[in-house]
């Protein structure tokens, strides 16, 4: 399942987080053990109803935004303007893009954009008392990771749409290589 990309986000956050800041009580561990047992019970439950899926495409696009709102949990987890992991919305973007090619990977990265402006307007009314964060140096990567997710989004859906065309290709050339194959079979027992 897509989710495990997201799970295993869940779990090096985590771990990152627990290394780098020095919190070292049981209600922290269970404080982050939260997300990743929701996150593991959505995982289980997907793999248990995917093979009843008819229209992949939807869930598709629940698997992304699912990721994206984790992401954008880790990230309110691991201190808001001062994350570490904003990038993480760029694998949800070419998640996006492998999946759903250029409409699904513009989609995600606004969705991780709405959602990461969201969080920072939240956390920057909760902690400076203003929806605009206190200066440049914490808007500046914000606007510099937004940018990116819609920079990978263009150059995944790319990708994808090129990868989608060469899979097509070789199918085609395999099917005519097959009919040259039996051609040849029913020369050879003509003779």
């Amino acid at each position: 399942s897509f989710t495990e990309d997201g799970i295993d986000s869940v779990g090096g956050a985590t771990a990152l987080f627990h290394f780098f800041k020095q919190e070292g009580g049981t209600h922290f561990f269970y404080t982050l053990s939260i997300p990743l047992i929701i996150a593991y019970a959505i995982s289980i439950g997907s793999a248990l109803i995917l093979p009843n899926i008819h229209d992949l495409r939807f869930f598709a696009h629940l698997q992304v935004d699912f990721d994206v709102v984790l992401i954008t949990g880790i990230i309110w987890l691991t201190g808001d303007f001062t994350s570490p992991f904003p990038f993480l919305y760029n694998l949800a973007v070419m998640n996006g893009a492998i999946l759903l090619f250029y409409r699904g990977a513009f989609f995600t990265a606004g969705f991780s954009s709405l959602c990461y402006v969201a969080l920072l307007t939240w956390t920057s009314a909760f902690h400076y008392g203003s929806s605009i964060p206190a200066s440049w140096s914490l808007l500046m990567p914000a606007v510099l990771n937004i940018g990116s997710f819609f920079a990978i989004a263009g150059l995944g859906g790319f990708l994808a749409s090129k990868l989608s065309d060469t899979e097509r290709l070789l199918k085609e050339k395999h099917t005519d290589y097959l009919d040259l194959e039996a051609l040849k079979e029913t020369l050879l027992q003509g003779r």
